[in-house]
């Protein structure tokens, strides 16, 4: 991978951060409408639990150019994934532990911004 092609894959993976923001974002303000400030923050704290986790590995996974170093690329997408499972773990465990939580629009907002990844290879092709 050329650092051209290295600099486009991070453009990607940041603009596809940015979308699931966005997505998160517009999440809650349904809630908001159709209900409340309370329910529309649980949607965003799902969505924010999803996002969270992509941007930390999304670091680690595209800080460097596998025309670089190879081996070091892969060592940096699997600390980024483990971060990210990690960070996933543990930030589900911290929202599921508060008692003002909305469950139903906490899953909706983060299963809606997890399906925004999974559907990205349709709006990002390289």
């Amino acid at each position: 991978m050329s650092e051209q092609s290295a600099k486009a894959a991070r453009k990607s993976a940041y603009l596809l951060i940015l979308g699931q923001v966005v997505i998160a974002s517009i999440i809650a303000l349904v809630f908001f409408l159709a209900s409340d400030a309370f329910t529309a923050k649980s949607a965003f704290k799902g969505g924010l639990v999803a996002v969270i986790p992509n941007l930390v590995f999304a670091f680690f996974a595209f800080r460097f150019s596998a025309a670089e170093n190879p081996n070091l690329v892969v060592m940096a997408f699997m600390r980024g994934q483990s971060l990210k499972l990690i960070l996933s773990a543990v930030l589900l465990a911290l929202v599921f532990s508060q008692q003002e939580l909305v469950y139903g629009a906490f899953l909706t907002g983060f299963m809606l911004t997890l399906i925004a990844q999974w559907t990205a290879p349709v709006f990002f092709k390289h």
